[in-house]
């Protein structure tokens, strides 16, 4: 028993009775209004009830979306998954927004609410086609029912109906007898029993792999007994599978607090693993007190030390550098507030903005639930974000440093080491981003579409993925290949208040065909001098190819002899500048075509490619400095 982390160790010293007792506490836990009465919900505010309500009146304006089998298909025929993710996403989402309408204002938006609770229950699968193994391995296209695959997508529509029976049971028995037994069969059919029914699930982490489907679907199957298994000893053996499974995501996390797979899958990792503990701590009301154990604190502080300011984030690896801005901040607030942590509360409240709804449908239906019910949220006045100096993860090697704490003006630099390995990975050991005023302008592009082929081995053909399309080097022809031997070494850093260096050396991220015997690399931001200074150091057996690539964001304004300035995408000048016997380099124009990339950084972006003077030991400064706001 000495290898159970925290949570099962803790778990099991509650004892059988606590246990059972918080069990068939279930649907207690979370105590709610009944469905329909505003004057119950009214620490909700109105702009919160209005846009809501709003949002499903406009919904029951157009038809509910049909997903249908020929988008299914298309995951097989080309490789194309959103055709058939976007509208079974937006069934759950119109439902979870009904659901949410009904229990703040009963009709008519409970018969809407009941609608799509049923259209979910008929739907063939829950399963997305790239996760369905059973019909790929029958060579089929089809799922069949009697054999359901349970993964992220059965896990989310699940959850609408755990959480809209706990919002709604009354109403619904009311209005609509007979949906919630069949809420239950679906349940019991599609997740219950074959969640129970084989340990072989990958996501489960038995084999050590450990990442974020972990906490995510435990987090659903955990909602799903409290909510809608009414068989006590079935729903005490999915509790006990899920604290098992919980406890092996936690204890597997870094001590540094730090995401390996990025901030964005940060809210579907820790995020998901805390939202899962309040629920069972709020089952036991009170008795599991998990928010002391190492390292929920340091999770905790993830997102205001990557935060860059504006909205822009550190984004290693699948992550968006400016992900959508409602994400569900009352649940790092509640994390905040259970560890003490004034940081912590004042990065979510910083997101409270005035006239602005405190709560949406769109991070999910249990996140929107629990958020309306919490006054405390609802009660914040907006705060300043912490934007820290120095934020130095030492596990997931993470260095950001920024020119003025408190503040997104000026520069800020963010290095990683790691190795090429990790969950959602880039082959990008060693690469570093430049922001200006909070918006990167030497940038990490961040997640693709995923496609067929997005986690395959023909993952690095995305071009986003490779090294080439990092801040890397180029040596003898050959970029970063992926793999966990792949990775830096001797990462030191060096911090203070004038500034901060990381320093490490890249050579074994590459393999032994680019003949890189050494290639050390310094980052150092200077609060003196308002510079970030990046110097290469290295060996190589064949100087004939070396090549320094620079992923740049923005509007290239002038391009010559050992100097580029661009037009950051907040608005300032930012200028690159280095030694002129590299000569002008090449400045490549690259179209984006990607939605989500673009969404991002607009219609193209730059790379500049500088090579250095050939020679088997050289080395090479880039020096990036800000600017005035360019006014043309």
């Amino acid at each position: 028993m000495t290898d159970r982390g925290p949570l099962a160790r803790r778990w099991e010293l509650l004892g059988a009775d606590v246990r059972e007792a918080s069990l068939a506490r279930g649907r207690a836990a979370v105590a709610l209004p009944t469905p329909g009465d505003r004057a119950a919900w009214s620490h909700v505010d109105d702009v919160t009830a209005r846009a809501i309500t709003e949002r499903a009146d406009a919904d029951r304006r157009n038809p509910w979306p049909h997903p249908r089998l020929s988008d299914y298909a298309r995951y097989w025929r080309d490789g194309n998954r959103t055709a058939y993710e976007e509208p079974a996403g937006e069934l759950r989402r119109r439902t979870s927004v009904a659901v949410l309408a009904a229990a703040l204002g009963g009709q008519p938006y409970l018969d809407e609410a009941a609608d799509g609770l049923l259209a979910l229950c008929e739907q063939t699968t829950w399963c997305w086609a790239a996760h369905e193994r059973f019909a790929a391995d029958r060579g089929q296209v089809v799922p069949d029912p009697d054999h359901p695959y349970l993964d992220l997508g059965a896990a989310e529509t699940v959850a609408v109906l755990a959480w809209a029976d706990l919002a709604l049971a009354p109403a619904l028995d009311a209005r609509v007898p007979g949906l919630r037994d069949r809420m239950r069969r679906e349940a019991r059919q599609r997740v219950v029993e074959p969640f129970l029914g084989s340990r072989e699930w990958h996501w489960l982490g038995l084999d050590g792999h450990l990442h974020n489907w972990n906490p995510w679907i435990h987090g659903h199957l955990l909602a799903t007994a409290l909510f809608l298994v009414d068989d006590a000893p079935v729903r005490a053996r999915v509790v006990d599978l899920v604290v098992d499974g919980l406890d092996r995501y936690l204890t597997a996390l870094p001590a540094d607090g730090g995401c390996d797979e990025g901030y964005a899958y940060w809210w579907n990792g820790p995020a998901r693993l805390a939202e899962a503990l309040d629920l069972l701590d709020r089952a036991t009301g009170g008795l599991l007190d998990p928010w002391r154990w190492a390292p929920l604190p340091e999770l905790a502080r993830y997102p205001h030390r990557m935060a860059l300011g504006d909205g822009w984030y550190v984004n290693v690896g699948d992550g968006p550098a400016r992900p959508h801005s409602a994400q569900p901040w009352h649940v790092l607030h509640r994390w905040g507030r259970a560890t003490g942590d004034r940081q912590v509360v004042d990065h979510a409240a910083s997101h409270r903005v005035p006239g602005t709804p405190a709560v949406t449908a769109d991070a999910g239906l249990g996140r929107a639930v629990l958020g309306l019910a919490d006054a405390r949220w609802a009660a914040e006045p907006q705060a300043a974000p912490p934007l820290p100096a120095t934020s130095w993860l030492p596990d997931v090697q993470v260095l950001v440093s920024r020119e003025r704490p408190g503040s997104s003006e000026g520069l800020c630099v963010a290095v990683k080491g790691g190795h090429n390995d990790e969950n959602h990975n880039h082959n990008d050991v060693g690469s570093y981003l430049v922001a200006l005023d909070g918006a990167p302008v030497l940038v990490d592009l961040g997640q693709p579409t995923y496609t067929a082929i997005s986690f395959t081995a023909r993952r690095y053909e995305q071009w986003v993925t490779q090294s080439q399309w990092h801040n890397l080097p180029v040596v003898n022809g050959h970029g970063q290949p992926p793999g966990a031997g792949f990775r830096a070494t001797a990462m030191t850093v060096e911090l203070g208040p004038d500034g901060d260096a990381a320093r490490l050396d890249l050579a074994g991220a590459y393999g032994p065909e680019a003949g890189c015997r050494s290639w050390r690399r310094e980052v150092r931001l200077d609060r003196r001098t308002a510079t970030v200074v990046v110097t290469d150091t290295w060996r190589v057996d064949d100087p004939a190819d070396v090549r320094l690539h620079h992923v740049v964001a923005g509007e290239p304004l002038a391009h010559h002899t050992g100097e580029l300035t661009v037009r950051a995408l907040g608005g300032r000048v930012l200028t690159l500048a280095w030694d002129p016997h590299a000569g002008a380099g090449r400045l490549e124009r690259h179209a984006v075509d990607d939605p989500l990339l673009r969404d991002v950084w607009g219609a193209a972006v730059h790379r500049l490619v500088l090579v250095p003077p050939a020679a088997t030991a050289n080395s090479f400064t880039l020096t990036a400095s800000g600017g005035q706001h360019d006014r043309r």
